[in-house]
């Protein structure tokens, strides 16, 4: 059984810990967020607009075409916009 002495001691251990985590997290994410990402946020590919009798591909067949076009990358997500 742990004693009210202990309960307190872990709390504010862990309160001082997690201030200390929160202060560097809190820096990391105003500072370096953008430059951590830059890549997702640089790298944004625009389709052209199709026209409206152009048959739809397969996702196996864009994932393959993706594949030969950019060698030894991996994709993250592909996502069907429709509208």
């Amino acid at each position: 059984m742990l004693r009210p002495r202990t309960i307190r001691l872990w709390s504010r251990v862990h309160t001082w810990t997690s201030l200390v985590s929160m202060v560097f997290l809190l820096m990391l994410c105003i500072t370096r967020l953008p430059l951590i990402f830059h890549d997702e946020i640089e790298d944004e590919i625009i389709a052209p607009v199709m026209p409206a009798e152009t048959p739809r591909a397969s996702l196996d067949r864009v994932i393959e075409a993706a594949r030969k076009l950019y060698p030894g990358r991996e994709g993250k997500c592909l996502t069907w916009i429709l509208w």
